[in-house]
């Protein structure tokens, strides 16, 4: 769909409507810096991405970049907007308002919609960014442009999937407190089986529910032995709620609790290693590519760093594996055994404060046991459970084992009741905790199952990217390689493609060969300018995957760190790839710029010159002629020395171009004096051999006489530069009027060697050992 116009609107560094008519053909626009010419690429850039610049998307310019796209002196009664015209003459059109927000009226409605942005523009510093990315930058850039992004979010989803499930259902607590749970059976139960345990609670029902003997369900029987207990207890006397007390706190297991705690965390310290989890997943994740290795290359282990031959890098993993694991187990262990010591803490200083064991307390006080009971009542078993070390677990023995002893002395008097009693309690809360446990395993298992299955299906999904990215990226390869044989013909620079990188998911580097060596970067051994070229390679070739398409092609300024060699073989690049399709080139490099004008077919191609910039109330505003002698101008007023040094230079440049479109002769020079010949030099050959090579043909015939307004015009733009332009390059000593008159006599001096007729070059055509206009008019022999 090719571009008709492009109309702005108090947009950017538009103030008042100006329209970009490239009139569906290719177009070079010239511009000095700030000229405003990037605000066309933004304005299709925000019709393209709905409302967002991507170049803009920073915290100064506001939520909806309503402080960045409208221009900052636009007045309250005016609209901002921006509307593309397409060569079906369907349209594209936003109207922003004073927030950012904006109302789109479009009449063809797919016109930009399917339109990927990294193949439809390229901008200055967009170039080499790409080359100086990560691999996993490069991954995400290209894998839409490679047709893959839908899979590619089809499998972020099922890993985010995978992992709030994980979170969601709170797996990992869950298996800390099974852990929690299977200790309390080991401390309670030791070494029963299920159906003995089920078999104390059935005893113990009948002992203390008599009158619920039709009960058969374990789990209905804990319910009511805990209820029946609590009952019991309720109804005793002072004394015996203190004996139940006693009893419950000298069954504590407080010091094996803690030594559990300190084995673990050993354990652990001894297996210290940072990011275990992340380690343990990008090892799960490289199974599935292990068979695909060539047992001759080596790879770099994603968890320990270390080079290992293909061939053992599957057992290599499984090892791996099976050591994160068990200290992700270990971890789980610990964490297990704190929690129970926290429990007990907790149930220890609970207890301590009830009502009914005061009379005990204020005995054992007037002893040794006074600060290890006011430690007791200083503790948090939260602030323990967040962060417990062994200094903490020395402060737990030294001063809570010795309460829980005393207790345990105490116990001695409890009478049997009593102790029975509390037996049945702790019996039933473990037996009931198991039954949960039970459950909560089988819902553990269908987790992690489903888990299992998320996992394989993200892998696949993984595998067919890897699978598809690959096919496409060798015939992207071949592309970019072409081109940059066009770009760097007979360098010693080949093998450029695009890879998979390695064994890892979401990586995407280029390779090349440099003087016949490989190397798995470009930053390796290219220049910046090599850098910028390959990066204009890429985008070039994953841009000719649209080619069905039509789709525009935006170069924004993107030739700056190409030196002229290399420049120059980018219009060649253009006609050979890109002869079908629509490419806006932008720039601000004069001498490109005239280069492109005098070799680019202008059957096919347009060209266009911003002004410089004034203020945003004038805004971007276009010259009337296709020369940059505006640039000059700009100066006039100010530095009238620095316009004449322009006019100069300008000419300089458009008439080297102009004598090797005419095949002048001139005397040879030494060392790169052939390429650095000035103004002075051109005109001089251009004086002597138009008096008889330039002709002009009749109103009314068909002989041709010499065209002297030409002759005339270049010995007055001649006579100019040598006195007036060199005094301003020297002596800085030129006024505002002679550096008018300069600037309009070398653009006058130009203007000749296009027909005023039909508008073409006088070397548009050849024939024989002439050139001549479309129309003959004007002839150069």
């Amino acid at each position: 769909m090719r571009i008709k116009t492009i109309e702005l609107e108090w947009f950017r560094g538009a103030a008042d409507r100006i329209a970009l008519d490239p009139d569906c053909k290719s177009l070079v626009i010239y511009g000095a810096n700030g000229s405003g010419k990037s605000s066309f690429v933004d304005g299709f850039e925000y019709l393209m991405h709905k409302g967002k610049i991507g170049h803009l998307s920073h915290e100064y310019s506001g939520r909806h970049q309503e402080k960045a796209i409208p221009n900052t002196h636009k007045p309250a009664d005016v609209t901002t907007g921006v509307r593309i015209r397409f060569k079906d003459d369907s349209k594209l059109e936003a109207k922003i308002n004073e927030d950012g927000s904006f109302t789109t009226l479009e009449s063809h409605s797919a016109a930009v919609a399917t339109w990927d942005y990294r193949r439809t523009i390229l901008r200055q510093d967009e170039v080499s960014s790409f080359i100086h990315d990560t691999k996993g930058n490069k991954y995400s850039a290209l894998l839409s442009l490679l047709g893959l992004g839908r899979m590619e979010v089809a499998a972020e989803n099922l890993r985010q999937l995978a992992k709030s499930i994980e979170n969601e259902a709170n797996l990992q607590r869950k298996r800390i407190t099974l852990r929690q749970i299977a200790e309390t059976r080991k401390t309670v139960f030791g070494m029963q089986s299920d159906d003995e345990i089920f078999n104390t609670i059935e005893r113990l029902h009948t002992c203390y529910c008599a009158d619920n003997p039709a009960t058969k369900d374990t789990l209905s029987r804990c319910i009511e032995l805990e209820a029946a207990v609590d009952a019991r207890m309720a109804q005793s006397s002072a004394e015996q709620r203190r004996h139940f007390i006693i009893q419950t706190l000298a069954e504590l297991d407080l010091k094996a609790q803690i030594s559990a705690v300190r084995a673990y965390s050993l354990r652990l310290a001894s297996e210290a290693e940072p990011l275990v989890t992340e380690k343990l997943d990008v090892l799960l994740r490289a199974v599935p590519f292990v068979d695909k290795l060539e047992d001759t290359k080596k790879v770099n282990c994603p968890a320990c760093g270390r080079s290992i031959p293909a061939a053992e890098f599957r057992a290599h993993i499984a090892a791996e594996r099976e050591r994160l694991q068990e200290i992700i187990n270990i971890f789980n262990d610990r964490k297990a055994a704190l929690g129970l010591l926290c429990n007990t803490v907790n149930t220890l200083k609970n207890n301590l404060g009830k009502p009914e064991l005061k009379s005990w307390r204020d005995g054992v006080a007037m002893g040794d046991l006074a600060r290890n009971l006011a430690y007791a009542d200083g503790s948090n078993a939260e602030t323990l459970r967040a962060s417990c070390n062994e200094g903490d677990l020395i402060g737990l023995e030294d001063n809570l084992l010795a309460v829980v002893a005393a207790v345990a002395d105490a116990s001695r008097d409890v009478p049997p009741d009593a102790r029975a009693l509390s037996t049945a309690k702790r019996t039933t809360e473990a037996a009931r905790g198991l039954l949960k446990a039970n459950n909560q395993a089988v819902a553990l298992q269908q987790a992690d199952a489903l888990i299992a299955l998320i996992n394989s299906l993200e892998q696949g999904a993984r595998d067919e990217i890897r699978r598809r990215s690959q096919a496409v990226i060798d015939d992207i390869s071949s592309d970019i390689q072409r081109m940059w044989e066009i770009l760097h013909p007979g360098e010693a620079i080949e093998g450029v493609s695009l890879y998979l990188s390695g064994n890892i998911d979401k990586a995407i580097d280029i390779r090349l060969k440099f003087y016949g060596v490989e190397q798995d970067s470009p930053r390796l051994t290219l220049s910046e300018g090599y850098r910028n070229s390959l990066g204009l390679c890429i985008f070039l070739a994953l841009a000719k995957q649209d080619a069905e398409s039509d789709r525009p092609l935006f170069l924004d300024d993107v030739v700056v760190s190409l030196d002229r060699n290399h420049r120059g073989m980018i219009q060649d690049l253009l006609v050979k790839e890109f002869d079908a399709r629509q490419v806006i080139v932008l720039t601000h490099d004069r001498e490109w710029y005239a280069e492109l004008r005098q070799q680019l077919d202008a059957k096919h191609w347009g060209f266009k010159v911003l002004l410089p910039w004034e203020s945003p109330a004038i805004g971007i505003r276009w010259s009337h002629n296709t020369t940059t002698f505006d640039d000059a101008r700009a100066h006039v007023a100010s530095r009238p020395d620095s316009a004449g040094n322009d006019a100069r230079k300008i000419m300089d440049v458009e008439l080297a171009l102009i004598g090797e479109r005419l095949r002048m002769r001139l005397p040879y020079l030494r060392g790169d004096k052939n390429d650095k010949r000035l103004a002075h030099e051109f005109l001089e050959r251009l004086i002597a051999d138009g008096k008889t090579s330039f002709k002009k043909r009749k109103e009314m015939g068909a002989d041709y006489l010499e065209h002297g307004d030409a002759i005339t015009a270049w010995e007055n733009a001649d006579r100019l530069l040598s006195s007036w332009a060199n005094r301003a390059s020297h002596s800085f000593n030129l006024v505002g009027p002679e550096a008018i008159k300069l600037i309009d006599a070398c653009e006058s001096a130009l203007e000749f060697f296009k027909c005023s007729a039909c508008g073409k070059n006088v070397w548009f055509a050849e024939t024989g050992k002439s050139f001549q206009c479309g129309c003959g008019q004007i002839r150069w022999k």
